[in-house]
């Protein structure tokens, strides 16, 4: 299931980018997924740093 999930996103995050390039905005669209890509990074940590607080 998950594996289904992670290959639909990864398609429309390609048909993102073929659009971006063709666009001319692809500068734009790599900065985007870079902002997205922080974003969950902090939110992971932050779930991962109360999950080990939590234990103790």
């Amino acid at each position: 299931m998950w594996t289904m999930i992670g290959a639909a996103a990864a398609g429309y995050l390609l048909l993102l980018a073929r659009s971006a390039w063709k666009q001319g905005e692809m500068r734009q669209f790599l900065r985007s997924l870079a902002i997205v890509v922080a974003l969950c990074g902090l939110v992971a940590g932050t779930v991962l740093l109360a999950m080990l607080l939590d234990s103790r």
